[in-house]
């Protein structure tokens, strides 16, 4: 299944006073007018390129499915501090948090989404001991950590694997994983406006999980489910996961030929365990209608992403209200519990992998109605003439 992501950061941004700042100051923070993201097709989806575009997505990718997400960035140098902020969107125009970027080349690395909880550093490759070490050189690669991650979230979390400035749009050149450089230049205004466009490739940190879910036909003659929330915990082995985590990765400067991902992605799991506070899980779905969204005959997908260091088990709650065919509701706030076994799920495989999608087929279909309504008595009597 996918293991890259590819987003397109575009824009041509405000006008600045000073010729050698790329970024104009606004009460909201410098504009970015446009992003477009691009993710890799996991295993059961297709890319579809339409139309006639200038810039073709590259093979393999497609639009990053959580739509537009806040960006944690850093633009670094060598020898220099890293400058870390975000790329957001806000009243219909893309910004950005920084306020001092030059037209200078920079090594960008980062994740989508950027979480306000979540924090963010980095140092160079080599890691020094002292200020001065730590940011000697950017240009090789760096070390970022991510900390207050949640365990399980609603979007796909993605690191950083490549960036490069286009030309336009659609278009660039010489992108790919492992470079890391973006030359920043000098905005314009008028006819000869000029602006900048970034180019950003990921790589997943998370797995997902796809729940399909429908009604039983005989069922859904009966009863309406209207579904509220899903919750998911995790287990490795017979240890249930904790709620948050501390996320390392190492990226380093290649050819392209293979991941910058350098050696193992460390996840160190912190903060209380998942279930402590009562709850059965961490929330990744909730209906946008407090009523609940209607499960139908035909199935629909929910997906959730999650840490996949080491785990066995998912323990997928969904909560639901259930109603008769008049449209009474006769369950309120109903809980079902259902636990998948890695092993039993898939052959040749006993923990999850990240950059992995796992697609369950759940059908809703009890054996007998738990309660009766009133229409389900009103019955028609027989008489005799």
């Amino acid at each position: 299944m996918g293991l890259m992501l590819l987003m397109s950061l575009m824009g041509l941004v405000g006008c600045s006073s000073d010729d050698d700042e790329f970024l104009g100051e606004t009460s909201q923070g410098a504009i970015i007018p446009e992003v477009a993201s691009y993710v890799t097709w996991y295993e059961e989806a297709r890319q579809s390129n339409k139309g006639n575009r200038a810039w073709a997505v590259p093979t393999g990718y497609m639009a990053y499915e959580d739509g537009i997400k806040p960006i944690g960035i850093a633009f670094t140098q060598d020898t220099k501090a890293p400058m870390i902020g975000s790329f957001f969107y806000s009243s219909g125009k893309w910004r950005t948090s920084f306020d001092d970027i030059k037209a200078e080349t920079y090594y960008l690395y980062g994740y989508i989404p950027h979480l306000p909880g979540i924090r963010y550093s980095i140092t160079d490759y080599n890691g020094g001991a002292n200020d001065s070490e730590k940011n000697a050189d950017y240009s090789t690669g760096a070390i970022m950590t991510l900390e207050n991650v949640p365990t399980v979230m609603p979007n796909d979390l993605c690191v950083v694997i490549g960036a490069k400035d286009g030309t336009g749009k659609e278009t660039v050149d010489g992108l790919r994983r492992g470079a890391f450089a973006y030359a920043a230049k000098a905005t314009s205004s008028g006819e000869d406006a000029r602006g900048n466009y970034v180019f950003l490739l990921f790589d997943h940190l998370y797995a997902s999980l796809r729940v399909k879910m429908k009604v039983f036909d005989t069922y859904a003659a009966l009863r309406t489910i209207k579904l509220k929330s899903l919750q998911m915990s995790t287990k490795a082995g017979d240890t249930t996961s904790k709620d948050h985590n501390t996320i390392t990765v190492k990226l380093l400067a290649n050819d392209g030929s293979e991941s910058p991902i350098s050696g193992a992605i460390t996840y160190e799991q912190t903060g209380a365990t998942i279930g402590t506070g009562g709850e059965e899980g961490i929330e990744f779905w909730k209906s946008e209608s407090a009523a609940g969204q209607t499960l139908t005959t035909a199935f629909q997908d929910f997906t959730g992403h999650f840490m996949p260091s080491g785990i066995t088990t998912l323990i997928l709650t969904s909560v639901y209200d259930v109603y008769d065919t008049k449209g009474n509701k006769i369950r309120e706030n109903c809980k079902a519990t259902n636990t998948m076994v890695v092993k039993d799920l898939l052959t040749e495989q006993t923990v999850t992998q990240r950059g992995k999608k796992y697609t369950v087929n759940m059908t809703i279909n009890p054996t007998y109605l738990y309660v009766l309504s009133e229409p389900d008595l009103d019955n028609p009597t027989v008489t005799i003439d």
